[in-house]
């Protein structure tokens, strides 16, 4: 059955998706609207629940973000917190206890702009619908984890009732899952630092930064680094977050390349004259 929401849901996709591509994230999103059959068994389950003057369904727009690596997803909630205001109340940011194996959840409540709100609530009549849109955020490995499990556990609990240790095994798998992505950041730690040694800039950067972008830089930006080592050096340091913020937040938006990713780097950070020297003046006046 096709939503009435799907547009609004694909234009919130486009939106976000275009917020997280400008700063360089690698991630897949993913949107979806509530149909009608859903928002149905949603109210029939807990009938009195929801009221157009008491508790609202928050989730009739969805998006779901799947990231490449875990490390990104406190950068991309300060990203949409930055773009969208936050229902903090409704929104769940949880860890489960040390003994236990679960899939930490990122689900954010925001409030929809003012254009699309203004779109849905002319969808939504006087049913009992808040104009907020909610946002799952995940990495790439546990989103497919809980896919399965939602699909094949949630919904069909019946058929896990008395086999409590297939349940844990399955979620023993997240601990695989956590452990696999912890495993291959070290191996970009690993492959950039084995470039620095062997002054592969290129090579390093790209470790470095984990961003789809060209493995280039221009021979003057080589030079420095070949005869400056503490601006080498400091560029292996790179603190991704911090950069990029600050990408999320320079005005007119800087492309992403790698040598402006350098540029940005060192200008809100180590300040190598050498590479000053080269910055180009917007990229000077948009980090300021």
């Amino acid at each position: 059955m096709q939503s009435d929401f799907k547009y609004i849901a694909e234009d919130i996709r486009r939106q976000i998706d275009g917020s997280l591509a400008a700063v360089g994230i690698l991630f897949r999103a993913f949107a979806r609207g509530k149909d009608k059959k859903s928002i149905e068994e949603k109210i029939r389950r807990e009938p009195g629940k929801y009221q157009v003057d008491g508790k609202m369904i928050q989730d009739i727009i969805g998006v779901r973000i799947a990231l490449y690596f875990r490390e990104d997803i406190p950068i991309v909630q300060d990203i949409l917190c930055s773009k969208y205001s936050i229902d903090s109340t409704a929104s769940a940011i949880d860890k489960p206890d040390s003994d236990q194996f679960s899939v930490t959840r990122h689900n954010l409540v925001f409030k929809l702009p003012r254009d699309d709100e203004d779109n849905f609530r002319r969808i939504s009549g006087s049913n009992p619908f808040d104009s907020t849109f909610e946002v799952q955020i995940r990495s790439i490995l546990s989103e497919g984890w809980h896919e399965v499990e939602h699909d094949l556990r949630y919904k069909a609990k019946d058929n896990w009732q008395n086999h409590d240790d297939l349940s844990r095994t399955l979620n023993g798998i997240v601990a695989t899952l956590e452990t696999a992505e912890w495993s291959m950041g070290k191996v970009f730690d690993e492959l950039a630092y084995r470039h620095y040694r062997e002054k592969n800039w290129p090579g390093m950067l790209s470790s470095l930064l984990k961003m789809r972008v060209k493995n280039t830089i221009s021979n003057e930006l080589i030079a420095i680094l070949d005869t400056h080592p503490s601006a080498a050096k400091d560029l292996l340091r790179i603190k991704r977050p911090k950069l990029i913020m600050a990408l999320s937040e320079c005005r007119p938006r800087i492309p992403i390349t790698m040598e402006n990713l350098v540029y940005v780097w060192n200008a809100i950070g180590p300040k190598h004259e050498q590479i000053l020297e080269l910055t180009p003046d917007i990229i000077m006046e948009a980090t300021q």
